[in-house]
């Protein structure tokens, strides 16, 4: 039934409103909208100014780091105390070989041996904790991202569940799966489904460590390891709250303390100020532990590599030496050395330089890499070589690794081929040495085994396409080389099973089926030829119609 207005007698709306007199009520429902409208946009503002400032950090510290660097001005120390002790010795910690044998037990799931011997480190840490870079390590072992890992440690986790070491050693193994699956770039730089890869990775970290840790709250890389991922996740509370935990549990701790300042950089919302007065409060225990003066150095060391992204090479190595007054850190010896390499192409200071970096801290994989490039760029290919194993034997499977490994691969392939008209001896040390760098580059071997065919060392030739074959069982040119060389010997039949094989992968290539057919035919195969060359001919292979029809009424 319809309702009319009282007061003039019009039809109202099906809400009861009159739309002539009734105006108080449209304005009521004009208003109500855009006032909900807004208050969820200032909801939304307000919940995204509390992601960035827990995310990015104070906005005001970002904007003050970069005032400074505008101005072209050098944020200085101001607090540290006069006479400080400084550390210009290594930290003990393990040996190379040592390393070599915690990850050979691992991958033989010598289990309760691990166990043993990961408890005695943490046994001789408890009882001095200038053992910190001990039991570091020896948990360092784990961060590798083979996927191979997470099963072993899985198994490992199963078989000792009272034990600390497997929970710790696997939140290592998802803790770099994180970082892998990050990457290292700005997070403006970085996709959401990166960070979504991260958040699952530091999750199964972050239940490990809780396990390991009610097991034992004395397990130094456990703090350091939430530290990271409370820094990474931009949540600063909790990083607070673990600073403040792991301090009371080890209050003369570098690492610790170190691993804070990192979150204290301007990447990370913090500023050179904060950076300062924390490492002004660590003095009080630098007469016990004087590497904690190097705090001091880091805000001279990150300042020099902002100056590197502004191309201000010399000066970023001034600031390097700056570092250095507050003690002998490696990663300020291995920044100035980057300068040194990448920048300024001096490779004899890079060298001294890196070569300090790793007598202070032997078991870094990023350091021996570093080194490996600045022997190469020498020309010094044995002990280029060597560094690049030992880089691969502390982080096996490491992604930066393998990508130097193929650069240096693909560069000595080159030289190969620049020497390969003029000097064939020299294109095969190019070529060896090529492999020797990279292993699985098929390319390489194909093209040294091209090289033994021009001067026909045969028996070498075969073995180089064998080899790239094995590698690459698609690259088609291996198998035509194949072909030449064992024609040389007349081998017929080995030449058709490698055939066979190639056109089983790929059985649409007419070329494939054309050279078959010439082997078929030495064999006085000739049916199998035909069939071959008429397979060749639908396929659209020319010469393989010509031939075809040349010989169609040949007789087996």
């Amino acid at each position: 039934m319809n309702q009319t207005c009282p007061s003039c007698g019009k039809l109202v709306s099906v809400a009861g409103y009159c739309n002539l007199c009734d105006s108080s009520a449209v304005k009521e429902t004009n208003w109500i909208g855009p006032l909900v409208m807004t208050a969820i946009i200032i909801g939304i503002l307000i919940a995204g100014t509390i992601f960035s400032l827990r995310l990015f950090g104070n906005p005001l510290n970002i904007i003050r780091n970069f005032s400074i660097f505008s101005r072209n001005e050098i944020y200085q120390v101001s607090q540290a105390t006069d006479d400080l002790p400084v550390s210009r010795e290594p930290n003990e910690t393990l040996t190379l070989e040592q390393f070599a044998e915690l990850r050979e037990l691992f991958e033989n799931q010598q289990f309760e041996m691990l166990n043993s011997i990961l408890e005695d480190y943490q046994s001789g840490f408890e009882l001095n904790s200038s053992d910190e870079y001990k039991v570091l390590d020896a948990y360092r072992v784990f961060a590798g991202t083979l996927p191979i890992y997470q099963d072993v440690l899985n198994r490992w986790a199963r078989r000792s569940p009272e034990h600390y070491a497997p929970y710790l050693a696997r939140a290592n193994y998802y803790y770099a799966q994180g970082w892998e699956s990050r990457g290292n770039r700005f997070a403006t730089d970085t996709s959401e489904d990166q960070f979504r890869k991260m958040r699952f990775y530091f999750r199964n970290a972050a239940d490990d460590l809780e396990t390991a840790l009610h097991l034992n709250q004395n397990l130094l890389p456990a703090h350091l390891i939430q530290m990271g991922i409370f820094t990474a996740t931009g949540d600063t509370e909790r990083e607070d709250r673990c600073l403040r935990n792991a301090l009371e549990l080890f209050p003369h701790s570098f690492l610790i303390r170190s691993k804070y300042m990192w979150g204290l950089t301007p990447r990370w919302g913090g500023s050179y100020r904060e950076m300062e007065n924390f490492a002004a409060e660590a003095e009080q225990y630098a007469d016990f532990n004087p590497e904690l003066t190097a705090l001091y150095g880091f805000i001279y060391f990150d300042q020099s590599r902002r100056l590197v992204s502004r191309k201000k090479y010399q000066k970023a190595a001034e600031l390097c030496n700056r570092a250095l007054i507050y003690g002998d850190n490696w990663h300020f010896y291995k920044q100035r050395a980057i300068i040194y390499h990448y920048y300024l192409q001096d490779q004899s200071k890079a060298l001294t330089d890196i070569d300090r970096s790793i007598y202070l801290r032997p078991t870094m994989e990023e350091s021996y890499r570093l080194r490996s490039k600045i022997h190469f760029k020498d020309g010094d290919m044995e002990n280029a070589l060597d560094d690049l194993s030992t880089a691969e034997l502390i982080k096996p499977g490491d992604r930066n690794t393998q990508k130097w490994r193929t650069w240096a691969g693909e560069n000595l392939m080159k030289r190969g081929h620049k020497a390969f008209k003029a000097d064939l001896n020299a294109a095969i040390e190019h070529y060896d040495l090529s492999v020797r760098f990279d292993p699985a580059n098929a390319l390489a071997h194909y093209w040294r085994g091209v090289a033994f065919y021009r001067q026909k060392e045969f028996g070498s030739a075969v073995l180089d396409f064998e080899s790239s074959i094995g590698i690459n069982p698609h690259h088609f040119e291996s198998y035509l080389m194949m072909d030449y060389t064992l024609l040389e010997s007349q081998q017929w039949d080995r030449i058709l099973g490698y055939w066979n094989q190639f056109i089983e992968l790929e059985p649409e290539h007419a070329r494939a089926y054309l050279e078959r057919a010439g082997t078929n035919y030495h064999r006085k195969d000739y049916a199998s030829s035909l069939n071959d060359l008429r397979a060749a001919c639908d396929l659209g292979n020319e010469e393989g119609c010509k031939r075809f029809e040349k010989y169609k009424n040949i007789r087996q």
